[in-house]
């Protein structure tokens, strides 16, 4: 049986964080990346939690589950939302003892370099409906976690976007900010992989019209990537009125525009205040510490394995599982009485 010292050494870090990691030790501030490695050493060496090899008669399913990803690893590197979502449903199947196959798109159809034989998919992101007919070829048990293309034929997972965007404006507003701006990709993929009006735009306007303070003089399209938040921020402050106030679609997005802020000498937030949405790992240690709206990863994560477990276990009927997200403020908004 593998131990945490041969963990350690595989991943590189040292027992007692590989030992907090694998029983998941909500106190621990430890890169995702780090986890990942973790996760992936245990897996390669079969390691066994005490809390696994006590419920291993309860728990050893072997069930064997396709992985499949909307992007791959450069185009999560630009924003680790993704990343983080695979990371997290890898260690959920890890503690329930299931297999994880990887599933590889070639263009004609899905290929594993392991088991051919699956009990079901777990699909990360958006797809297309013949990319989803591809994964049928392989098992129709399938959840999706971070979209829902038919709710009468797969489970899936989603976050609550409309709570999470009218609790950031509420914020913001509760602070004496009305003039409020948007950052971000007005047109994103939906469910069916095809583009459409982002969610978050389509709830930002549903707040600001109803506070009757839309200007959409103050919303800024761009890539949902750190580079291009920098490059259109740096083209709108040439403006010669700027908002008081920004929500932004990612954290991501989010520390491209606090450069350039920052560049242009305009201060956060005594000068406008700034809330993201996602909180990744990044968002507490950006200067200042970025406000944002938290999606609750583990709780997806958790939500997913176990509705793919149920339908194993021959639940008939479909379910849709929408996880809340959380307000979180730092320091990169205040009172607009405060401000310059």
């Amino acid at each position: 049986m593998a131990t945490l010292k041969e963990i350690s050494e595989r991943a590189g870090v040292s027992i007692s964080t590989v030992s907090r990691v694998l029983n998941n030790d909500e106190t621990l501030l430890v890169l995702d990346e780090t986890k990942m490695k973790i996760f992936e050493a245990a897996e390669d060496l079969e390691y066994k939690t005490i809390t696994q090899r006590k419920n291993k008669t309860k728990k050893n399913n072997n069930y064997k589950i396709g992985l499949v990803e909307m992007y791959d690893v450069s185009k999560q590197l630009e924003d680790p939302y993704y990343l983080l979502l695979k990371n997290t449903v890898e260690k959920e199947c890890f503690n329930n003892n299931i297999k994880l196959v990887k599933l590889y798109n070639n263009g004609m159809k899905y290929e594993s370099l392991e088991e051919k034989n699956l009990d079901g998919i777990i699909a990360i992101g958006k797809f297309s409906d013949k990319e989803i007919n591809l994964m049928n070829e392989y098992s129709s048990n399938i959840v999706f976690l971070d979209s829902s293309p038919d709710d009468e034929k797969y489970d899936s997972v989603k976050i609550n976007f409309k709570m999470g965007v009218f609790a950031a404006l509420d914020h913001l507003y509760d602070l004496g900010h009305t003039k409020i701006g948007y950052i971000g990709d007005g047109n994103t993929l939906g469910d069916n992989k095809l583009r459409e009006r982002d969610v978050r735009l389509k709830y930002y306007n549903e707040y600001m019209k109803e506070k009757n303070i839309l200007n959409e003089e103050y919303i800024i399209n761009c890539d949902m990537t750190a580079s291009a938040g920098y490059t259109a921020m740096t083209e709108f402050i040439k403006r010669e009125t700027l908002p008081t106030a920004f929500f932004v679609a990612t954290d991501t997005i989010a520390t491209g525009v606090l450069k350039a802020l920052y560049e242009n000498k305009i201060s956060v937030p005594n000068d406008i205040s700034l809330i993201g949405f996602n909180d990744i790992f990044v968002s507490r240690y950006t200067l200042p510490a970025l406000s944002t709206v938290r999606v609750h990863i583990e709780n997806m994560a958790n939500a997913c394995v176990g509705l793919m477990i149920e339908r194993l276990n021959n639940r008939t009927y479909t379910k849709k599982v929408i996880i809340p997200s959380q307000l979180i403020i730092r320091e990169s908004t205040s009172n607009i009485s405060n401000e310059n």
